[in-house]
This record gives C-alpha cells, sequence and structure tokens, in this order.
C-alpha cells in the first residue's frame, strides 16, 4: 500500500479446533473503521484469519504499511497468543502508537503491558467511543493519558484509567465497514451482524457479562428493529445477502420487553420482502413457540442454544439458572416448528464427576446427537475454558486449582474423569484426523453446513 495512512486495524491469526467453527469477518473491526471514517480518519483492515496469514505472513504484511496507529482485535482467546507473538517479532518501534483491545485484553491488561513492551495501550470494554478519542488525540498531537477506558505503562508500572460509560443507543453507531465481507463469503461463511450487544444471563464461565459488567450502563442493549432491518436491506441490496447470522450474544433479550423487540425485527424483516434465512443465539429458557413460529416465517433456520449439560448438578455449578427439562423442551419446540438447533455442550468442566457423564451422554442421545456427526455439529467431549474475570476463574484460583496465565489457564478434573477425557479426546482426534484423510483421499465428502461457533463473535 502507498501512503501512510492514519490507522491500521489487524485481526490476529487463530487456529479453530475443527468442529464446524466460522472464521469471518470481524464486526468489531468494522464497527471501528466505519467510526472512525466518518471523522474522516483514513482506516485499513488487516485480518489475518480471512486472509489465511500466519504469525510470520501477518508481521510480513503489517511492516509493508505504514501509519499512524496500529490497532488489534482480540475476539476470542484462541486469538491472543498468536497476537502476542505478532507484537514481539514486530519489536519495539516508536514512531506510531500500538493499541489491543477485546475480553481477554480488557481483562488483563495489566499483565499483558507489563509482559509486552511493544504494546502502548489497551483498550478496555467497548472501544467505538474509547478507540477514536485516543486516535483523535494522537493524530492532533494531543495528550491522551487522562481519557477513560485506557490502560497504559507509565513510571515503571501500569495506569488503568475509569471505565468509559457502555454506548447506550447502539443505533448511533454506523453500520459496520464491510471491507472483508467478500473474503469471508469466498470461504463459505455467512454473512455477520449485530442486533444487540450483551446478555443477561450470569453463567459462571463466560466473559460476555463480565465484559460489559465492568463498564457504567446497561449490559444488555438492542438495537432498534428499523436500524436493524436498514443494515439487512443493505446487505441484501447491495451485496445480494440471502443468508445471514446475527452474532448476537444473546439475541432475545431479557424479559417482556426483548420478546416484543424479536417479534418486531421478524416483521421488519418480513416487510423487506426477500427471500432469507438467518442465524440467532439465545438461551433456551427464550424459546417460545409463538415467538419462533414468528421468526420462522421471516426467514429463521438455526438457533444456536447454549444447553452446556445433561446433568442438573453440572447447570447449577455453572450458574445456568435452566434445568435440564427445560433445555430438552427448548430443542423440542425447535424440532417441531422445523427449525434446526445447535448446541453447544460443555461435557467436562472442573466440577464433572464420573456420575455427570451417563446423563451427558444419555441426554445428547436424546438430542438425536452421536459419534457419527462428532466434529460436524458441535465438539461433544468440549472441555469448559476459563477466562480472565470470569467467576469460575475466580472461584477456582481461591481453591488454588487454576494453573496457567491469561494466556490460556489449565486445571485438573478428579483422576478419574480426567483419565476418561483423555482417552475419549485420543479417540475423538484419531477419528477427526482419519476423516480429514478420507476426504483428502475424496472417500468422504466434507459436511454440507458448519455448525454456528461454539461462542457467537462480539
Amino acid at each position: 500500500m502507498n501512503g501512510r495512512i492514519d490507522v491500521l486495524l489487524v485481526g490476529g491469526p487463530r487456529k479453530t479446533r475443527g468442529t464446524g467453527e466460522e472464521v469471518g469477518e470481524n464486526l468489531g473491526l468494522g464497527y471501528l473503521a466505519a467510526v472512525l471514517r466518518e471523522q474522516g480518519v483514513s482506516v485499513e483492515i488487516l485480518d489475518a484469519g480471512l486472509e489465511g496469514l500466519n504469525v510470520t505472513g501477518l508481521v510480513r504484511a503489517i511492516r509493508a504499511r505504514s501509519f499512524r496507529v496500529l490497532g488489534f482485535s482480540v475476539v476470542v482467546q484462541a486469538m491472543l497468543r498468536p497476537t502476542l507473538a505478532t507484537l514481539a517479532a514486530i519489536g519495539e518501534r516508536r514512531d506510531y502508537l500500538t493499541v489491543m483491545g477485546g475480553h481477554g485484553p480488557t481483562f488483563s491488561c495489566r499483565s499483558i503491558l507489563r509482559d509486552v513492551p511493544a504494546l502502548d495501550v489497551v483498550v478496555r470494554g467497548e472501544g467505538e467511543e474509547t478507540f477514536p478519542d485516543l486516535v483523535f488525540r494522537v493524530l492532533g498531537g494531543q495528550s491522551w493519558h487522562d481519557r477513560p477506558g485506557l490502560a497504559y505503562r507509565a513510571d515503571g508500572g501500569v495506569v488503568v484509567n475509569p471505565p468509559r460509560p457502555l454506548v447506550s443507543d447502539l443505533d448511533r453507531l454506523p453500520h459496520p465497514a464491510r471491507d472483508k465481507l467478500t473474503s469471508s463469503l469466498q470461504r463459505g461463511t455467512m454473512a455477520r451482524l449485530m442486533s444487540s450487544r450483551g446478555c443477561h444471563g450470569t453463567c459462571a464461565f463466560c466473559s460476555i457479562r463480565a465484559f460489559y459488567g465492568g463498564s457504567p450502563g446497561h449490559a444488555w442493549r438492542g438495537r432498534s428493529p428499523e436500524d436493524v432491518a436498514a443494515e439487512i436491506e443493505e446487505l441484501a441490496g447491495r451485496w445480494g445477502i440471502r443468508h445471514f447470522r446475527f452474532s448476537d450474544d444473546n439475541f432475545i433479550g431479557p424479559g417482556g420487553a426483548g420478546r416484543r423487540r424479536a417479534a418486531a425485527i421478524a416483521d421488519a424483516i418480513a416487510a423487506l420482502g426477500h427471500d432469507l434465512e438467518f442465524t440467532v443465539a439465545c438461551r433456551p429458557d427464550d424459546v417460545d413457540h409463538e415467538l419462533f413460529a414468528q421468526l420462522k416465517a421471516a426467514g429463521l433456520h438455526t438457533v444456536f442454544l447454549g444447553v452446556e449439560s445433561g446433568s442438573q448438578r453440572i447447570l447449577d455449578t455453572l450458574n445456568k439458572r435452566v434445568t435440564v427439562e427445560r433445555n430438552r423442551e427448548a430443542v423440542r419446540t425447535l424440532r417441531a416448528l422445523g427449525l434446526r438447533p445447535g448446541l453447544g455442550f460443555i461435557m467436562f468442566t472442573p466440577d464433572t464427576r464420573l456420575e455427570d457423564l451417563p446423563a451427558n451422554f444419555e441426554f445428547l442421545r436424546e438430542m438425536g446427537i452421536s459419534w457419527r456427526n462428532t466434529g460436524d455439529m458441535l465438539d461433544i467431549l468440549n472441555r469448559l475454558e476459563v477466562y480472565e474475570g470470569t467467576p469460575m476463574a475466580e472461584r477456582l484460583r481461591r481453591e488454588g486449582r487454576l494453573r496457567g496465565d491469561y494466556q490460556g489457564f489449565a486445571y485438573r478434573m478428579p483422576p478419574e474423569v480426567e483419565t476418561i477425557y483423555r482417552l475419549l479426546k485420543g479417540c475423538q482426534d484419531a477419528a477427526m484426523a482419519a476423516r480429514r484423510l478420507g476426504r483428502a483421499m475424496g472417500l468422504t465428502r466434507a459436511p454440507a453446513a458448519p455448525a454456528p461457533a461454539r461462542h457467537p463473535p462480539s
């Protein structure tokens, strides 16, 4: 690229688990680019995941460009190590400011800034107001060190400024820049959009509530149905998109107001007059026959549900606030409506006992999930990942059971459960390797469509 731009926004490399997990547009970068461009800032998006770049290739691509601010988005934990490796390879250059944001950096800003000399600033929490504020001050030669939502090094330590309030009215934000939509579609990934942010759940293992709860404001916020429909019309009219996914942490939203909003979005989509199909994610206790029939009439095809376990004891330790029977009922309702359920499931947790495993396998059997479709619909041997900032991480740390650091935590289950996990995981890995080999040799066909990602992008 010729000439110096103001901001280079980077999505780092990431490894998927080989279980139908998609790598699509980074909507976070799209929103940041759109906000900055509205203010006349020149921006380029460089997405290593979509462009198939490893750390070496990403470093080479960054060095080939000239910019004033370099911003990294760490959407999921799997991106953190490669992003840190990228920064280490770039080294300590001081002709631009290096910034990082996302869930992991927000919770671990002190440790990351301590360990990574090439990183200058961490944007904590939502970035659409904090990051442009920082950029404008850098470009204008002004001081930025007192601005809310930032963490940075100073006087041999790390300064963490107070958080910035959450964006109260999401309709104020421009629709995300779609620089990488074509690349995403070429990978077979559905177009994405977000109609809301946050979740009203309190799951002990999930970083979503902690991420938004760390800033003043409502943890769950929804866009108006009219604004959502306008973005869908743009995707359909300009890009010819007919299949898309809502990347909301929880599409339905809390209480009656959330259901009424979801119904209004269904009406707004239907009124567009396009033949559309879409996917949403929600809690099992959000599933209601009448509402989801209305959503199906508007084009709803697949619903991702975080059921997590067939053991009530485990659901309680995860603070899911739902019963196994309610999970079953949600899946039955979706199937009765002809909708495809995508299940989030955590077979192994720090609290799993031997007696929980038969309940899990029986639940999966009832749901029609077996070893035959392992790797296509979901990873049925999924082991709970511990994220900084969550109640689960805090509890395991208090109990002395948490090992590792912000780059990746580990824990041990009871010895007999750990042994079973390792045996089953070895069998699964071997089966998936054999499947990949069979596809490479033309002996088997790839699955028709990937399942929803384990954690919807934020």
